[in-house]
């Protein structure tokens, strides 16, 4: 079963979503605030195994990235219109084949039509590359990474606030992706999806949601014989919480039903999880927190969606007013169940000290440790990473 939305959501979304970008601005005469705050982030890293390849092929080399984030934000009557460019510019001394350029622009309108009714709109391009540790793709000894560039419209309907007995939100969102190098066009895909959820509040500060949403991969250039395409139902409640300024969070169970349009794909049914959260004990500690279970489309050719568990934390703590440590860690575990049935252990452990010199400026260094522990030992590896970093916020 194929949407028949895709088309809509490729071309009118768009264009009305361009149409009330352009309106809205006509209709303020003038802004009442705007902002830029401009931030560049810069790191120089050393690591041991920059392939993410099994022991005995392990390569090191130094690298530095570079990462602008230019945020433009405008402010008119009960209006919002964001415009923002991040990029990531890295340069290997040794390995140049790996040097990449990734870059997002995205704009996102926030429209405020009355007390119960607000509209949401975005455009955006995206382009970079996959990376081994994040997903199921063997490691090359000498290739440069795979490259994808995609384009997004959203567009989402709120009905109520979150301060309301009952709230209703709606969004529609329309992707294009598509590879540019090492012959991965069979993984060009559109994404549709449609989602619903409605919000019950049932004390001051904690809802209960029930959400519904449905997806379709389209992927374009693949045979019948091995097209993965599918469509995804997800029916998910659970609860939103907001305890105070201490803990906030979300936390939701469901089912998934993803059926495949190729029969030769066995569907999938599985229970979903998400929970994320905040919690800060103190004024100079935050613990982020979270978990994940959902299917991962996969990078392999010939292959259907995976399913992974996500668990990660990260404790912010800071010492003195300028002085701050930073721990991070992640565990995947990440399964296919087809005919080669493979399971990944993929940790992600990271340890970071920061000062700031000014109000503006800090500095600071770090170190990781990524691995994965997988039944094809092709992609099992470990990598360390040494990094010193120097980032630098402005305030219009």
């Amino acid at each position: 079963m194929k949407f028949k939305i895709a088309s809509i959501a490729s071309g009118k979304l768009s264009i009305l979503s361009l149409l009330i970008f352009s309106q809205a601005a006509l209709a303020a005469p003038s802004l009442d605030s705007s902002g830029f705050q401009p931030r560049i982030d810069l790191q120089m890293q050393h690591e041991d195994n920059v392939r993410r390849t099994p022991e005995q092929n392990k390569q090191n080399d130094s690298l530095l990235i570079l990462k602008p984030k230019l945020p433009l934000l405008w402010d008119f009557g009960k209006h919002k219109l964001d415009l923002t460019y991040k990029g990531e510019f890295a340069k290997y001394a040794d390995q140049e084949v790996l040097n990449y350029n990734d870059q997002r622009l995205g704009s996102k309108l926030l429209l405020d039509h009355s007390l119960r009714l607000d509209s949401e709109f975005e455009l955006g391009h995206i382009r970079e590359h996959d990376i081994p540790d994040d997903n199921n793709v063997v490691a090359n000894l000498t290739a440069e990474p795979n490259q994808w560039q995609e384009s997004y419209a959203k567009a989402g309907l709120s009905y109520g606030k979150a301060s309301s007995q009952g709230q209703i939100i709606t969004k529609l969102a329309y992707k294009q992706r598509s590879y540019t190098n090492n012959d991965q066009e069979f993984l060009d895909a559109n994404l549709t999806e449609l989602s619903g959820t409605f919000y019950y509040r049932i004390a001051p500060k904690t809802r209960i949601p029930f959400e519904l949403n449905i997806n379709h991969y389209d992927y374009q250039n693949t045979t019948p014989a091995t097209d993965p395409s599918s469509s995804a139902y997800k029916l998910l409640t659970g609860v939103t919480w907001e305890a105070s300024a201490k803990s906030t969070g979300i936390f939701q169970l469901g089912l998934l039903e993803k059926k495949y349009d190729n029969s030769l794909y066995e569907d999938t049914s599985m229970l979903l999880l998400k929970l994320d959260g905040v919690w800060k004990p103190n004024t100079y500690t935050k613990m982020v927190f979270g978990a994940i279970r959902d299917t991962q489309e996969s990078l392999q050719a010939n292959a259907r969606a995976y399913i992974q568990n996500h668990l990660h934390t990260e404790i912010q703590h800071k010492v003195t007013p300028r002085t701050a440590f930073i721990f991070g860690a992640l565990y995947t575990l990440a399964k296919t169940d087809d005919l080669a049935a493979i399971k990944d252990n993929r940790f992600n452990v990271r340890l970071e000290a920061k000062y700031s010199l000014l109000r503006w400026l800090n500095v600071g260094a770090g170190y990781k440790h990524i691995a994965r522990d997988s039944d094809l030992d092709d992609l099992d590896f470990k990598s360390n990473i040494f990094m010193l970093k120097v980032e630098a916020q402005f305030d219009d």
